[in-house]
Order: C-alpha cells, then structure tokens, then sequence
C-alpha cells in the first residue's frame, strides 16, 4: 500500500514522503466504524500527493502511503496505543506520546471531531494485522531510502509533506499558508529550514516556523543533522487548494507549479552550509 517514485541513480540526496494523503480503507476497519466513512475521511490530507504531479521524478525520490490515517497514522509511534480500544492490552510497557493518546490521536485513531469511531473494542488481532500490513512498510521503506542516501551522498534532505485545516489557524491575524517544523532546530539546520522558508515566500507565500506545526513523529525520528539527515515537515493551509467542507480540489495547479519549482531546481547545499 506505498507508491514509490525512487530513482536507481539519484543526483541529490532530497527525498518527499506524504504519510498522510492515503485514501485507501481495509474492509477489516470497515467492519468496526460506527461512523459515517465520508465524515473519518475530513480526517485525510485529502489528495495531498497531488500537489508534487509536476516535480520530475529525476529530481527527487517520493513516497507516498494509500492506507488513510484514520486506518493506522504513520506520523505517531508504533508504540502510541491506547490498550482501552482493545479487547486486550497491546502495550505492556508504558506506550508512548501518552497526550496524543489522551486526544484519540494514537497510531490507531480513535476520535474525529470528539466523535468515537469504532462501535466496539477491537481484537488484538486487528492491531497486529494492521500494524505490520501499514504501519511497518512505510517505516522500513523511509528508513531504507535514508540510509541509502546517506550512504551515497554522505548526508540527505527529507522533506515530510502534510496539510492543515484552515480552521486550526484561527488564532493567526493573518493565517500563513506554509507552516515548516524542525522540531525547534533538533531535525534540520537552521540554514536548510531558511532556505526552505526563501523558497515559499518568493512566491508571496506567508510561512511560519514551528508554529503551530514543529513537525511530529517522523519528523522527532528521523531528522538528525549531526548523522546527516535534514527532516523539515511542511504543512500547507488546506484552504489554497481545496474546498475543505465538501472535499473537494480548488485551484491546486498553483501549488503544483510553486513545489515544481522548488523541488526541480533545488539548490540548497549541506557542504556549503557546513562551511
């Protein structure tokens, strides 16, 4: 359940992953919901791959999950369950990102919207079959793809690409289009998240740093400059190319043309940056 646009010779060590653009629901999840599919999928980056059709796939390496995060959110920890939605305990030990559990926002989803999704506790077996099914493949694969870069150029650039509902920068005067996190500095050099901003904000984009986005769990366990691998997650305000209530696609040639730009001219360079 990934598409991989990885190239067998890169020229750059710059890799995309969109983790949460997946609109793909297993039977087995179906046969638990008690809510209406249309309203978990308000839960998706909706169509967010889409925004990267005119980077060319010479220039950077892209993967992209189908499985929706309503299904298994690969942006938390393999240990970030809640043992309460199960008729069972799937973590002994203490789970981990205890308050995104405490929101429902586990690596099994368990609100939208306040509003439970499942109608009953699930099997183990569910945890176990979708875990390793979704969850794992993805994380070996990103992993795989890291080491590769590394490996060939000694350093890498990976950018983790997601959106964000308009309705969540409601405290902004002037609500910014671009949200970057680096996780306050600890994944990416400051320079590459400068660069990154540069980038966005010649196209008249207003961008904010790790505000409110600082990136998540993918960003806190892959992004380690001093190994050599840069992670910047870039959050884009849903509302520059979508309809956000009726789910559907507004004017998202625009942001195709500005990433086609960015991403296929990438300039940005960790030996000079390291100088």
């Amino acid at each position: 359940m990934l598409k991989y646009i990885i190239r067998k010779n890169p020229k750059n060590p710059v890799l995309i992953t969109v983790p949460h653009s997946g609109s793909f629901y297993p039977e087995l999840f179906k046969n638990y919901i008690k809510l209406d599919l249309g309203k978990i999928r308000k839960i998706e980056d909706y169509h967010s791959d889409k925004i990267l059709k005119l980077v060319k796939k010479e220039n950077v390496d892209i993967l992209i999950a189908k499985c929706s995060r309503a299904v298994v959110d690969l942006n938390r920890s393999r240990k970030s369950v809640d043992n309460d939605m199960f008729n069972g305990t799937v973590i002994i030990n203490q789970p981990d990102e205890k308050k995104m559990i405490a929101h429902g926002l586990g690596v099994f989803p368990r609100f939208i919207s306040n509003k439970s999704i499942f109608k009953t506790k699930l099997p183990l077996s569910y945890s176990k079959k979708m875990l390793e099914e979704y969850y794992d493949p993805f994380h070996k694969s990103l992993s795989n793809q890291l080491e590769f870069l590394l490996k060939k150029f000694g350093f890498c650039y990976h950018f983790d690409l997601h959106t964000m509902p308009s309705k969540a920068l409601k405290h902004f005067k002037v609500k910014p289009d671009i949200v970057l996190g680096n996780n306050f500095g600890k994944s990416s050099s400051e320079k590459l998240i400068s660069y990154t901003k540069n980038s966005f904000q010649k196209f008249g984009l207003k961008v904010e740093i790790n505000n409110p986005y600082a990136g998540g769990f993918i960003t806190r366990k892959y992004g380690n400059p001093l190994a050599g691998i840069e992670t910047v997650q870039i959050e884009i305000n849903r509302s520059l190319y979508m309809d956000e209530k009726n789910l559907k696609i507004n004017n998202i040639h625009y942001l195709q043309e500005i990433f086609s730009e960015i991403f296929n001219n990438f300039g940005y360079s960790f030996r000079l940056a390291a100088e």
